[in-house]
């Protein structure tokens, strides 16, 4: 059999690809096409976008396909092609852009009604989180303003009318602090309230997004690690270690950066004039976790939709389809890790006929129901 099925792929680079940082190994598409499975976004060395397409024969290598031949190399769904539309208009390859342009998609109906609904609730989701980031860095700032005796009630339980009068004296205090009239610290703190909503703020009783995504892991390490002990054909082959080892490395650089970040965004008023005086570093480190969680929505989506008697197929569909770690995590982590051991598991996981002959029957509907999966 050829090692391609598809000879219009036979056209483009073909090499092993192997990024050393984030930007090299580009954004996680949650593409529904069955070739497109597992294909990643990032800007061509030149200008311009390209794919990254894994070998649809389930064998080493990567095709590297420019980003306006997508249409020309399969038949993509709609739901694809609306993506890649929208996406081709404003080329940005990052996960925040991918994300916003996913659940334009999902919210136009493209991907079935549960996925539209999961678009609308994640919009809701996501304004909730900006929200309560700004009250909860409002009620640190009376926190940080207030002397022992002032704060004897604690301002989460004060009443209503006395919070917003204490909300008012901090913002006036922090005014010859920061160098700002208190309309403009306000809207500052919104400005940040908006960087931090899809991290989140310690100590929330509603975590944002990338910590409810982080819990979303830590349960697939655990589930995956539970069915692999009783699952016989599961222990033949590596692919529980492939998805459990890369799940527990992602989620060990995560704990590293997002202690750090808390710790950075610890005092408020440190962390306001840091951003009055340049807010594009902490933009850099708060876009840092959504690196590192970039691919794992989707996945998580595939495990919790599988029922029990199709996980084996799913654990190796999974496998196949684990982010692997650019070595660039370790500068952000601080961790030193057998940063490639997850590739090398990966490659013990036998090859299915499904991916020789065109990826699994269904693929379509999985990857479609587990948009609707997402946290």
């Amino acid at each position: 059999m050829s090692d391609s099925p598809l000879p219009t792929l036979d056209g483009f680079v073909r090499g092993n690809y192997q990024p050393t940082t984030f930007l090299d190994r580009g954004v996680s598409l949650p593409f529904t096409t069955p070739l497109l499975v597992g294909a990643r976004m990032r800007l061509a060395e030149r200008d311009g976008v390209e794919l990254i397409i894994p070998n649809p024969s389930g064998g080493r290598g990567f095709y590297i396909v420019p980003w306006i031949a997508m249409p020309d190399i399969c038949s993509p769904t709609l739901h694809d092609r609306r993506l890649w539309g929208l996406l081709a208009e404003e080329p940005v390859a990052t996960p925040e852009a991918v994300r916003i342009a996913t659940r334009r998609v999902m919210s136009e109906g493209y991907a079935g009604r549960a996925a539209a609904a999961a678009a609308t609730a994640a919009d809701g989701n996501r304004a909730a989180d900006r929200t309560r980031a700004n009250f909860l860095m409002l009620l640190r700032l009376i926190e940080r303003t207030e002397s022992p005796e002032e704060s004897v009630v604690p301002p989460l339980r004060d009443a209503p009318q006395k919070l917003e009068w204490r909300a008012k004296r901090s913002l006036a205090r922090a005014v010859p602090l920061l160098g700002l009239e208190s309309d403009d610290i306000a809207t500052c703190m919104e400005e940040v309230a908006g960087a931090l909503q899809d991290v989140g703020i310690a100590g929330d009783p509603k975590p944002a997004r990338a910590r409810r995504q982080i819990t979303e892991i830590e349960t697939l390490v655990r589930e995956v690690s539970a069915w692999a002990a009783d699952t016989p054909a599961a222990q033949d082959s590596a692919v529980a270690a492939v998805i459990v080892e890369a799940a527990r490395l992602t989620l060990d650089c995560c704990a590293r950066v997002m202690a750090d970040l808390d710790s950075k965004f610890g005092d408020i008023l440190i962390l306001l004039r840091q951003w009055v005086r340049d807010p594009a570093p902490l933009r850099q480190l708060l876009a840092r976790p959504d690196w590192l969680l970039d691919g794992w929505s989707m996945i998580c989506g595939m495990w919790r939709d599988a029922p029990e008697e199709a996980r084996l197929s799913i654990s190796r569909d999974i496998a196949m389809l684990v982010p692997v770690l650019p070595r660039e995590a370790e500068t952000w982590s601080g961790i030193s890790a057998e940063w490639d051991r997850p590739v090398l598991l990966r490659r013990k996981v036998r090859t299915l006929e499904d991916w020789r002959t065109g990826r699994i029957v269904g693929i379509t509907e999985v990857r479609e129901r587990a948009l609707a999966l997402e946290p």
